[in-house]
């Protein structure tokens, strides 16, 4: 019986001491995240051959999955400050694509990301008004898409593939549900297709 007492000491200590070693260690540093999609000339001759634009964010997420950001971080990196996360950004770019088209498809991803810069927790009048507002912002991505000539499939399909990369993680998407939410019962009517609805 006395050497219970003994034994338990021994065993604490040792559990203290190999809890010190792993604090001594140094917590690695995140390395930096890659934003940047170098278009080598193989790249490009396959993105020209996919029949579609989301063929070419297919094939292009195929290869560059790795550099979607899936951090804790609700907006994610931003640096240039255009209301696109940094690794969208990086897709649309490498996209090949017309200039206009791909600002139809930048404006889809600003309009996509932009609920995410908002706090949606409480059903409010105001928020309700917010959503709504945010909502219709979408009419004027779909007219502008119409308007640079991307056909209605693509439009569809490149939509829904930017609401995916951006909503990437689970608090992204929670995030959205409970904005999506505050736009139940929301009616809206298409714009025509006209350039005033390309930013």
């Amino acid at each position: 019986m006395k050497l219970l007492p003994l034994l338990l000491m021994v065993l604490l200590s040792g559990c203290n001491q190999s809890n010190e070693k792993e604090k001594e260690k140094p917590i690695p540093s995140p390395l930096p995240q890659v934003t940047e999609i170098i278009k080598t000339p193989e790249l490009i001759e396959e993105l020209k051959a996919q029949p579609t634009i989301d063929d070419q964010f297919s094939m292009l997420y195929d290869k560059f999955d790795h550099i979607l950001d899936r951090s804790e971080s609700l907006t994610g990196p931003d640096e240039n400050n255009d209301g696109i996360r940094d690794d969208i950004g990086a897709f649309i770019d490498a996209l090949e694509v017309t200039e206009p088209v791909r600002n139809a498809l930048k404006q889809n991803a600003r309009y996509t990301q932009e609920n995410l810069y908002h706090d949606w927790s409480e059903k409010t009048e105001a928020n309700i008004v917010k959503a709504m507002r945010m909502g219709d912002k979408y009419n004027k991505v779909i007219a502008c898409k119409k308007f640079v000539g991307i056909d209605v499939d693509d439009r569809i399909n490149t939509s829904n593939t930017i609401t995916a990369l951006t909503y990437n993680t689970k608090a992204r998407t929670m995030a959205y549900l409970k904005y999506n939410h505050l736009q139940d019962g929301s009616v809206s009517t298409l714009l025509p297709a006209e350039a005033k609805h390309c930013e």
